[in-house]
C-alpha cells in the first residue's frame, strides 16, 4: 500500500485529490491546503508528495521533499526556470527518488500526423484569463516532442488578441505550427490538425496510478518536461 500527501488544494488540486481517492493501492492521504495551513506532514512511510500549488511555489516545495528523499509528483510546469528544473531532476537522481511532472495528455495515446502546416486549437471558458501558455500550450508542446525530438524551435511569435485569447506561431524542423487558444468560449474544444483530443476517461487517475506503481518512463517524462518548459519560456 502507498501513503501520499497532497500540497495545494485549489481548483486543480481538488481534481487531483478526487483521482487519488479512486486508486485502491493508496492507503492514506495527508492534505496541506495552502501556505497558511500549518498541518505537519508525517514523513513516516510517506511514499509520494503531490504538489498542486501555484507554479511560483513549486521549486521550494519540490526541493524540500526531494531533500527528504520522498518521491514527488508535480503539476506542470515544474518551475518557471529551466535551470531550476534541471537542478531538481539532478537532486532527485542524487537522492535516488522519483520526480514526475504531470503530462496527462500523453496517456491518451492519440495518433497524430504532422503536416508541413499544423494547427492546434483549444477553447473553453475560464474566469482566469492569465498564464495561457503555461496552462494550455505546455501540454501541446509535450505532444510535439514525440515527433520532433531534436528539432529546435525558431521564429516563435505570440499574438495576444484580447484578454483570454492568443495565438502562437513557430517553426520546428521546417514544419510550421499555429497554436490558438480561447478562454472566452462556452464550447470546449481541443484539437490537433482536426483530431479531437478530448476524451471522457479519467486520464488523470490513469496517469497517477501508473506513476505511483512505477509503470511509466521517468526519463522520458524528464525530457518532455524540459522540452515543453523550454518552449514556453522562449517568449520571456
Amino acid at each position: 500500500m502507498i501513503n501520499v500527501c497532497i500540497i495545494g488544494l485549489g481548483i486543480w488540486g481538488k481534481k487531483v485529490l478526487n483521482s487519488i481517492k479512486k486508486i485502491k493501492k493508496i492507503k492514506s492521504i495527508q492534505i496541506v491546503k495552502n501556505r497558511r495551513d500549518k498541518s505537519k506532514v508525517n514523513l513516516n512511510n510517506l511514499n509520494w508528495v503531490f504538489v498542486t500549488t501555484p507554479t511560483t511555489n513549486h521549486y521550494s516545495i519540490v526541493k524540500k521533499y526531494l531533500k527528504k528523499k520522498v518521491n514527488v509528483f508535480c503539476e506542470k510546469p515544474l518551475t518557471n526556470n529551466i535551470i531550476k528544473d534541471k537542478e531538481l531532476f539532478r537532486l532527485a537522481s542524487k537522492n535516488k527518488c522519483k520526480l514526475y511532472v504531470s503530462d496527462v495528455e500523453n496517456f491518451k495515446n492519440i495518433k497524430i500526423k504532422l503536416k508541413n502546416k499544423n494547427v492546434v486549437f483549444r477553447s473553453k471558458f475560464s474566469n482566469d484569463k492569465k498564464n495561457i501558455i503555461e496552462r494550455l500550450a505546455y501540454h501541446d508542446f509535450t505532444y510535439l516532442y514525440k515527433f520532433i525530438k531534436k528539432g529546435k524551435i525558431s521564429n516563435m511569435k505570440i499574438n495576444k488578441i484580447k484578454s483570454g485569447e492568443l495565438k502562437i506561431s513557430l517553426i520546428i524542423a521546417k514544419k510550421y505550427f499555429q497554436m490558438c487558444y480561447n478562454l472566452n468560449s462556452k464550447k470546449r474544444v481541443h484539437s490537433f490538425n482536426g483530431i479531437n483530443l478530448i476524451k471522457r476517461k479519467d486520464y488523470l487517475k490513469i496517469m497517477i496510478e501508473k506513476v505511483i506503481k512505477n509503470k511509466v518512463n521517468f526519463n522520458l517524462n524528464k525530457k518532455l518536461s524540459l522540452f515543453a518548459n523550454s518552449a514556453i519560456n522562449l517568449r520571456k
